[in-house]
């Protein structure tokens, strides 16, 4: 029998005039680098060795108000979005639904879908700018922007019953520096992603991206490198120096 390939994800793009700028990704499918409040937070990119390099750094951010964020986080937790069984794809949300969330993205247009995760979902934790083995079989990797494993864990446990009742599963959102990169750094859901791995059941993830790459800024990069190359000695900062290198030399 022959596997035809599944259609393009449907999407929306939607602007953001009006955004704070607290929150932005940068670069395209070969790296990425998350700033908060324009300070580089989390860099992943090829080193071109067969690793990636995983780094990352917490800086604060202001943020809408409490009874947005929660109202949100409510919304998050039973969006109502259905997956096609044989796809996995599912409608966009309307943007309007992630108001608070989208108000701390860089202005500019971006391009969201919605779906359940492929099976070789990998989650990646960054700490002690450790450089780890990439594989080209797995279809999606999920860069963790909190603590990892949640520390809470009877909102580990609530999300897990629901997933396991079946019904309307919660939603993980995911910031990408392109709509078809395989690397996203998770913004939200981080409870829920745990639940769902406890599970054995795909995340349901709504993707964000920019719908025209942001190039890598020079100064952006040159802080990141400054931040985190002190806390890389030996193999660990030799990798990192080819990280930045390609990342500088890639062409425009």
């Amino acid at each position: 029998m022959t596997r035809r390939p599944a259609p393009p994800p449907r999407s929306v793009c939607f602007d953001v005039p009006d955004g704070h700028g607290v929150i932005e990704v940068t670069g395209d499918e070969e790296g990425s680098l998350l700033l908060l409040a324009g300070e580089p937070a989390a860099l992943e990119a090829n080193d071109g060795c067969g690793s990636l390099g995983w780094l990352a750094a917490r800086v604060g951010t202001g943020g809408p108000g409490l009874s947005e964020v929660k109202y949100l986080t409510e919304w998050l937790g039973t969006p109502g979005l259905v997956p096609d069984p044989r796809t996995g794809q599912a409608e966009p949300p309307d943007p309007e639904c992630l108001r608070p969330l989208l108000s701390l993205l860089a202005p500019g247009r971006y391009v969201m879908t919605a779906g359940l995760a492929p099976h070789d979902l990998r989650v990646v934790r960054p700490r002690a700018l450790q450089v780890q083995s990439w594989y080209a079989d797995e279809e999606l990797a999920l860069v963790t922007t909190d603590a990892w494993p949640p520390r809470d864990h009877r909102a580990v446990r609530g999300y897990g019953d629901r997933i396991r009742a079946g019904g309307r599963l919660p939603a993980l959102v995911a910031l990408f520096p392109t709509a078809g990169s395989s690397v996203g750094h998770l913004l939200d859901g981080h409870h829920k992603l745990a639940a769902y791995e406890r599970a054995g059941v795909r995340p349901l993830v709504i993707r964000l991206a920019p719908q025209e790459p942001r190039p890598f800024r020079p100064d952006a990069l040159d802080r990141a490198r400054a931040a985190l190359s002190n806390s890389a000695p030996g193999p660990q900062g030799d990798a990192l120096g080819r990280v930045f290198s390609s990342l500088r030399t890639k062409p425009a």
